[in-house]
């Protein structure tokens, strides 16, 4: 038999084989899928219905099939009825006044994990209506947490400080409402369009501090200039009074944020950051003993590096108190400073010297014990970061690899991806250099595992707020929740680490589609290749691994040099003509060239026409504003034009619901620093693989919020308060 016959009839052979080998998987996994939805069955008799939504959206991981789907579906639609029911029954009793009565019933609403924001607003209120603000205010954080609209995010914030303050909120005019409205917003934007800096002057004479706060590029409207030109009773509220204390201070006059604290805590003498508020007065009155041309130029260090920490400029204020120590070393609030930033940064052999010295500097025994309690809490607490961290990364990276089809990266569980790529629905298929990028995972297991991510991330970020590991993973769930805004505060927190900003695309080009990270850095772009694409999708590996993990590093340490060596494209800002939003995508105009960026969405389908595409590309591009500082890129117009309202009616409203992805909301993870107000619940939920005591624990983090986030500013309340129940989940 002549040898290209025996190679043919192998070669059909081995097609044959590998037919039957995948028959069989497939069977296989159709057996395993029958029975988790067996399992399932059984948890709804049972009238387990969150268990068994999470069994059915598992079972999809293997293969999506349509009685798994539509079981889904029923499942949503019950759980949607018992939490109406709940709101029902609990707003009947509460306007009985049995508060506590309907606070239970909400609890058991709220372990169905559907439509929190309304549950939690609403314990919220319970809580505080029974007098226990403390809890009342944890409920509330989960509720902006969770909350997206704007006016309705503003609310919650007053309400927010009602409840911290106590102050009743003021009968004001419309233009007085407009001024404070404006103030608010402000508050909102610092670090993004608002900056702090002022022309009230400074009690000091020194201006000459290299580390000092500057404001770069576009300029940015100044929130304590707008809150100095507040007159009347406004200007004396509560908030507005503490507010002008952090522009005192971040701006050099210390006596006077002094004397404005005290006045806050003598207008809010119940106030729940009263004890912080103390603490601050105690710290500023030992910053005023320092005489002399150090002394100015310290306490000049100390506002740039408080302004830097309510902008997120993570690097100079570390940077700042470095100076502040080498111009006064015998200065111990200094080293409890930079250990408490250690310690929030995950850094433990750098926070136990500086605490250490701490001990070593303060003559007091009660500074000398806390300072202890952190010493004894350091390596558990790391520990338990990087538990955390593990748990969340295998999860996050297992769903990139599916999206990304990235079948060589080693995962028993790649036999599962769907081979077929994510297509447009069937009206926009003649637009396929706009479809989405990625290839299409079951949305309820992908909207699951983020959940599940995002949990133990929760854990990781209350151990170490700035741990760049969980504020970049965290990031990238917060893309995937279509939130650019929270997205950017943890990237704020990497970038200030000196390490790059990160998303994942599908990049398209002019021979072919390529997965890749797109890393972003002062200095520009680099595209790291995860895989290519031939016109099946079929994938290959790139010539040089990505990393160690195939993604091009997910996660990277920044106490260890990082391995190079992988395949990649470095684009300098030099050869970047401009970056600009494309509908749903990102296009790079180089040189010689343009590309696109196809950024992989996971949760449900993405829009590819119309303000919610634009939209979600924005939250891209406007990374390549912020970090590489490409200040000429494109923003797409988020609102719709003329033509489009015409032309697409219902068809955009119904994109935009989908881009609200079915429901699911990061809501368990921290929106931004300034949101750690209590996490009590937390911290008791990761005691069991701790020795070290719970009050020791709880006194750490009260110390570490104190530095990052007891200056947070206030909304001030434009009304009185209005504590009327929310019914409805929509």
């Amino acid at each position: 038999m002549p040898a290209k016959t025996i190679f043919l009839i192998l070669f059909a052979g081995s097609g044959l084989l590998a037919d039957n080998l995948e028959k069989t998987q497939k069977k296989e996994l159709e057996t395993q899928v029958k029975a988790m939805m067996a399992e399932a069955q059984k948890l709804v008799k049972a009238g387990k219905l969150l268990e068994a939504r999470i069994k059915y959206a598992e079972s999809q991981a293997l293969i999506e099939v349509k009685e798994a789907t539509d079981a889904l579906k029923h499942l949503d639609e019950d759980i949607r009825e018992r939490v109406q029911d709940a709101l029902n029954k609990s707003r009947k009793v509460y306007e009985t006044r049995k508060y506590q009565e309907a606070a239970t019933i909400l609890d058991e609403g709220m372990k169905l994990q559907a439509f929190q924001p309304v549950l939690s607003y609403n314990l919220a209120l319970c809580y505080f209506q029974l007098g226990d603000r403390t809890k009342a205010m944890e409920y509330l954080v989960k509720a902006k947490a969770g909350t997206a609209e704007p006016k309705q995010k503003q609310k919650l914030l007053e309400l927010l400080t009602v409840f911290t303050t106590g102050e009743k909120g003021l009968p004001l005019n419309d233009s007085e409402k407009d001024r404070i409205t404006k103030v608010n917003q402000l508050t909102e934007s610092i670090g993004f369009e608002t900056s702090l800096e002022d022309s009230g002057g400074t009690e000091e004479a020194f201006f000459n501090s290299p580390v000092r706060l500057q404001t770069k590029g576009k300029s940015k409207s100044s929130l304590c200039n707008a809150l100095s030109e507040l007159k009347g009773a406004v200007a004396s509220a509560p908030s507005a009074t503490f507010n002008l204390a952090n522009c005192a201070e971040t701006n050099g006059r210390t006596a006077d944020a002094v004397r404005l604290l005290e006045e806050y805590l003598e207008a809010a003498p119940k106030a729940l950051d009263a004890t912080e508020s103390h603490a601050r007065i105690a710290d500023l009155r030992a910053l005023l003993t320092l005489s002399g041309q150090n002394g100015i130029e310290i306490r000049t260090l100390y506002s740039t590096a408080y302004g830097a920490l309510a902008e997120r400029q993570y690097d100079r204020a570390e940077a700042a108190f470095t100076r502040a120590s080498d111009l006064a070393p015998e200065f111990a609030l200094t080293k409890w400073n930079m250990a408490l930033l250690d310690e929030a940064m995950g850094n433990v052999d750098r926070a136990k010297a500086n605490f250490t010295s701490y001990q070593q500097l303060t003559s007091d025994q009660a500074d000398k014990d806390e300072a202890d309690l952190h010493l004894t809490t350091l390596d558990a607490k790391r520990a338990r970061y990087d538990e955390e961290m593990d748990e969340a990364e295998d999860i996050v990276a297992d769903l990139f690899n599916r999206a990304l089809k990235l079948n060589f990266n080693g995962s028993g569980k790649r036999s599962a991806v769907r081979t077929k790529r994510a297509q447009a629905r069937k009206n926009e298929q003649n637009k396929a250099k706009n479809r989405v990028g990625g290839f299409a995972i079951p949305y309820a297991y992908a909207q699951q595992q983020l959940g599940r991510a995002s949990g133990h991330l929760q854990i990781a970020l209350a151990l170490c707020p700035l741990g760049a590991e969980a504020n970049q993973l965290m990031a990238l769930i917060f893309l995937q929740a279509n939130d650019g805004r929270a997205a950017t505060k943890g990237f704020d927190v990497v970038a200030s680490q000196g390490l790059p900003v990160a998303f994942y695309a599908e990049m398209r080009g002019r021979k072919q589609d390529e997965a890749v990270k797109v890393e972003l850095n002062r200095d520009g772009i680099q595209l790291i290749y995860l895989s290519s694409y031939d016109k099946n999708g079929k994938p290959a590996p790139p010539k040089k691994p990505a990393g160690e993990d195939g993604l091009g590093d997910m996660v990277i340490d920044p106490f260890t040099p990082r391995q190079s060596g992988f395949e990649a494209r470095n684009v300098p800002v030099s050869e970047i003509k401009k970056i600009e939003t494309d509908k749903g995508l990102i296009k790079l105009k180089l040189a010689q060239e343009e590309l696109w960026l196809s950024p992989i969405y996971l949760p449900t389908f993405t829009p590819i026409e119309g303000p919610p595409a634009r939209r979600f590309a924005n939250n891209y591009t406007r990374l390549f504003v912020r970090y590489p500082g490409l200040e000429d890129s494109k923003l797409g117009t988020e609102g719709m034009s003329g033509g489009e309202k015409f032309a697409m009616g219902y068809k955009i409203a119904t994109a935009g619901a989908d881009i609200a992805m079915s429901g699911f909301s990061p809501m368990s993870a921290f929106s931004g620093l300034e949101d750690v107000i209590s996490i009590t619940r937390t911290i008791r939920g990761a005691m069991a693989s701790l020795s070290v005591s719970f009050a020791a624990w709880e006194k750490s983090v009260d110390d570490q919020q104190q530095l990052l986030a007891g200056k947070a500013f206030k909304s001030i309340p434009t009304q009185p308060a209005n504590l009327a129940f929310l019914q409805d989940t929509k």
